[in-house]
């Protein structure tokens, strides 16, 4: 949701009120108003306001009132994003519409390529100009969330694109994800959402370092530790693992009569900053629209320079045309859109240089610990010393 500067300095003055006077049964919703605006301005806009110290003062009021007053709890309190249960086996549950995969392609050649189906499809002049909207390619978990009636209600992973397990208390634990929406406001009932679960990558060193300190096995890589933070069985540990969501894709929406609404939007991103509105991470200063595929491929070949110093790992552009007219014309295929497409990078590669090898006799053991490797072959073994 976007706050005015009057609401801001409203619940900045109400932040320190309650600090200095703790809220009592009367302050109960102007205090889980204030605890909602913080979490914004800390996990959607980088923005905090306050201390995580007076933060935690703020949310201990909340749960002591709630406690009290247990009749006063609400489904979109801040108190409720961690249940208290363990949320056993995962059921699987069914996507509204299809999670597809998305067509790959790896240089300038096939995004040209890309553009002339698309004008195809839509009988466009090649001499035309097709308007995209580019955004990264997040390297994490694939996830669908649900909202009824404002609500958040469902949450699932992408499994098969068909069916998905279902992981709602997982994703409440999720700052980022808002509990409550106002998707009322503009007549929709229902929706469901595509996004993408995320490590940023100075969490997922610090997660490395932890487990090492505690003798467990690190995780090769942030997009592993993504998504099986998705699958904790209790949600805490969900929440400790620090997992962030950005929104891609107004995927489906209808009315209070069950008409299909998304449609009403005229472009993908209009419908991307319409969520941005309503509270949830979006890739705004991300996103670019390139009118034609020309400024696709220039955008595209900038994020390839500078992927290092993004915050997560991202290992692709994701080309999407931009208008749903026009996307409806394309359709798709039974394995992907035939309106979108990934860019993707290239591969990471670093180097090894052998310095030695060195033979012995004797009963072979296999080594993998650090930069050396032993390779066994019968009796007779080699070490292999490497510099990284």
């Amino acid at each position: 949701m976007l706050y005015t500067p009057e609401q801001q300095k409203q619940y900045t003055e109400l932040s320190k009120k309650f600090i200095q006077h703790p809220a009592g049964k009367s302050d109960i919703n102007d205090l889980r108003a204030v605890l909602i605006f913080h979490e914004h301005k800390y996990y959607i806009e980088d923005n905090p306001l306050i201390s995580d110290f007076e933060y935690d003062q703020l949310y201990k009021q909340l749960v002591r009132v709630e406690e009290q007053y247990p009749e006063l709890i609400t489904p979109d309190s801040p108190t409720q994003r961690v249940s208290v249960d363990t949320t056993g086996e995962f059921r699987s549950v069914p996507h509204t519409i299809p999670m597809l995969s998305l067509d790959n392609s790896y240089n300038e050649e096939d995004l040209v390529d890309f553009d002339h189906s698309v004008k195809k499809l839509c009988a466009i002049p090649y001499g035309e100009h097709v308007e995209y909207c580019v955004e990264p390619k997040f390297d994490g978990g694939s996830i669908a969330v649900i909202y009824e009636n404002d609500l958040l209600t469902r949450a699932a992973t992408r499994g098969n694109g068909i069916m998905g397990e279902e992981m709602t208390a997982n994703a409440k634990a999720i700052p980022t994800i808002p509990l409550k929406a106002g998707f009322s406001k503009y007549h929709i009932r229902k929706v469901e959402l595509r996004g993408e679960a995320l490590i940023r990558k100075d969490r997922f060193s610090e997660i490395n370092a932890e487990r090492e300190r505690e003798g467990l096995s690190i995780f090769a890589n942030p997009r592993n530790a993504a998504t099986g933070g998705l699958r904790m069985k209790d949600p805490n540990e969900t929440r400790k693992r620090g997992l962030e969501a950005f929104i891609y894709q107004l995927a489906y929406a209808e009315d209070k009569d069950g008409n299909e609404v998304h449609k009403n939007f005229k472009t993908h991103h209009e419908g991307i900053e319409l969520l941005g509105s309503l509270g949830f991470r979006i890739p705004h200063q991300e996103m670019k629209i390139c009118r034609g595929i020309r400024e696709v491929v220039d955008y595209c070949h900038q994020w390839q320079e500078k992927r290092e110093d993004y915050p997560y790992e991202i290992d692709g552009m994701v080309i999407k045309v931009n208008s749903l007219d026009l996307q409806e014309k394309c359709g798709f295929t039974a394995h992907h859109p035939r309106w979108a497409v990934a860019f993707k990078f290239k591969a990471k590669q670093a180097t090894s240089k052998l310095l030695k090898v060195e033979y012995q006799v004797g009963k072979g053991q296999h080594h993998t610990g650090g930069q050396n490797r032993a390779c066994t072959s019968g009796r007779r073994y080699g070490f292999f010393y490497f510099a990284a």
